[in-house]
């Protein structure tokens, strides 16, 4: 296991699965491992390496986001083209202003319970990963296949109704979890 995060997780986004299934139909295989639809995902925030936290530490945090984000409203999300993200291919996403502000408030409750957690700061911009390289040096072929393949879609969009606390680990190419906690998005904004 690796720890435990805060994600986007896109189970009720069909646009999303039927255009991401078309992509990675269009993918190599021989170079990109596809996603599995049920794991597309957006990381928002780590919470703490697999060790770091105890479940009532993350039951702690889990309340303190409900509390957090009980007036945050859902939101939507455009999956704006497929680019290149450090060798993977994936959708850049917008608003980003939403994304930040929403990780901002669950890292505040993670920091709330966890005052040194080991939260991820990251410049990347946000992004749902489609496709992973086998093979080491394959931006360039990222490139080209993002090129190539993003340009059979335009933009689309999806709801963001929660954020979701998951434990994480990875295998090869993979990354899988499970569901912690789930914290809805009710608000009014």
């Amino acid at each position: 296991m690796i720890g435990h995060y805060w994600f986007l997780t896109f189970e009720h986004a069909p646009e999303l699965h039927a255009v991401t299934k078309t992509c990675q139909q269009a993918i190599d295989p021989a170079y990109f491992d596809a996603t599995p639809i049920d794991g597309l995902h957006l990381t928002l925030d780590r919470i703490a390496y697999d060790g770091a936290s105890t479940p009532e530490q993350r039951a702690s945090i889990a309340a303190a986001a409900r509390d957090s984000c009980r007036d945050q409203a859902p939101f939507m999300l455009t999956f704006e083209r497929l680019t290149n993200l450090r060798a993977a291919v994936g959708f850049v996403v917008s608003p980003v202003e939403h994304v930040r502000a929403l990780r901002d408030k669950l890292r505040s409750a993670t920091r709330s319970v966890l005052p040194n957690a080991q939260v991820k700061d990251s410049s990347s911009i946000p992004h749902v990963t489609i496709a992973y390289p086998i093979f080491e040096g394959m931006s360039e072929r990222a490139v080209a296949t993002a090129e190539t393949v993003g340009a059979m879609h335009e933009g689309f969009d999806a709801v963001v109704s929660e954020a979701v606390m998951v434990e994480l680990e990875r295998r090869g190419n993979l990354y899988l979890w499970q569901v912690v906690a789930r914290i809805p998005l009710r608000g009014y904004g």
